[in-house]
């Protein structure tokens, strides 16, 4: 690697706030053709109809979750051809082993310092008013490369006080309650008041977007949109992995005994075929205890090998790394006018009439669900299991 990609892999490291690269257009063969060229070249080496997520662009009373959406059948050179407004579709997190290999041909991660990372990338081919639910991702930081089309980030710090859940429970993703696709207008008080650190970005065609670890995210195609991103690993994930295995234990206990409906309802649908026995659980857990441990006593063993230190260089001295990039910037905080326009724009989407209120699960059933796996307290159980693990006594 050169000294600029080492320069920028110290800045994605290091950066306390989402910074966005503009026009820094990396040489990847496998866009060459624009999308109409990497489309084409998924379908022709696609044995089946790609299954992309459908969701009614009205269904508003909840963030739209995964388990809202239908599943349609189609190439991806008839999506390129789909106009619906009353419909959203998303290829949506496609890992890069799931794609012909023509479709990564070339993707090198080394421009911004992670040669490795390019094995673990994802894809997002997405229509407009596709979105993502505000949510932090657990793990790494992320790296946004946007091929085509534009996107809407807005972000949030990780101490702003959004109401974190755990349902839909998804291993990985720590969602919020708050509805930035359609507010409704009687939660404008509460939004309003999160104005101070709202961060916003449109990100461009060959624009390269950097969140920081635990940064809040809600994400939306402003128009037919093909991105990727990859999650850097870094040694300080440890406590989100015995975090993540802790919740998964207890949401997997509470429902195993569960109706199907429930289930559904609780679990994002990737996690219905991903549940494991308490055996394996304790297994996974007690790897990362040790982990944690050996990493305590200065040593990284296990997956932290491959992991990278974060954070190691204060914010004065990442500022002065940026400043000699002309085209690396810090995304802006919004202001409260242009803040205030977002919430008031996106609450017109709101249809009293449009999905269901119904829940298959007990309300207070749901409330302590989300009490017990609320991140502040799964942070004092991980802290109180490692405290009595390490001392080998309960």
């Amino acid at each position: 690697m050169d000294d600029c990609s080492l320069k920028v892999r110290e800045i994605v490291l290091n950066t306390r706030k989402p910074i966005i690269l503009r026009s820094y257009k990396p040489k990847w063969t496998c866009f060459q053709n624009g999308i109409d060229g990497w489309c084409r070249n998924l379908d022709r080496h696609t044995q089946e109809p790609l299954a992309f997520e459908c969701m009614s662009a009205k269904d508003s009373k909840t963030p739209q979750w995964e388990r809202k959406r239908v599943i349609k059948q189609m190439s991806a050179t008839d999506f390129l051809k789909y106009n619906c407004e009353s419909m959203w579709l998303g290829l949506n997190y496609k890992r890069v082993h799931e794609l012909p290999s023509i479709c990564s041909e070339n993707i090198d991660f080394a421009c911004f310092g992670f040669p490795e990372a390019h094995s673990d990338c994802t894809f997002w081919l997405s229509s407009k008013n596709q979105n993502t639910p505000c949510h932090y991702d657990t793990y790494g930081c992320n790296i946004v490369v946007q091929i085509y089309g534009k996107k809407s980030w807005l972000l949030f710090p990780p101490s702003t006080n959004l109401t974190a859940t755990r349902i839909p429970y998804e291993e990985s993703s720590v969602y919020c309650l708050e509805n930035f696709y359609a507010p409704h207008p009687k939660e404008f008080p509460e939004l309003l008041q999160l104005s101070e650190h709202a961060y916003q970005v449109v990100v461009e065609p060959n624009d390269i977007l950097i969140i920081p670890r635990h940064w809040w995210h809600y994400v939306e195609a402003l128009e037919t949109s093909l991105s990727l991103n990859s999650w850097i690993p870094l040694d300080v994930d440890i406590d989100s992995q015995i975090e993540e295995c802790i919740v998964k234990y207890l949401i997997e206990n509470f429902t195993r005994n569960a109706s199907a409906n429930i289930k559904e309802y609780v679990m994002n649908p990737n996690q219905l075929t991903e549940i494991i026995d308490d055996e394996e659980v304790f297994k996974i857990l007690n790897v990362l205890l040790q982990e944690k441990q050996s990493l305590l006593s200065g040593k990284k063993g296990g997956s932290l090998q491959t992991a990278y230190s974060y954070q190691y260089i204060d914010e004065e001295e990442t500022c002065n790394l940026l400043k000699k990039f002309e085209n690396i910037t810090q995304v802006p905080k919004l202001t409260l006018a242009d803040y205030e326009k977002l919430i008031k724009t996106n609450s017109e989407r709101y249809h009293y009439e449009e999905g269901s209120s119904s829940k298959p699960i007990n309300e207070l059933q749901e409330l302590l669900i989300a009490s017990i796996c609320n991140p502040a307290a799964v942070n004092i159980i991980k802290n109180n299991l490692f405290k009595r693990w390490e001392k080998g006594r309960l």
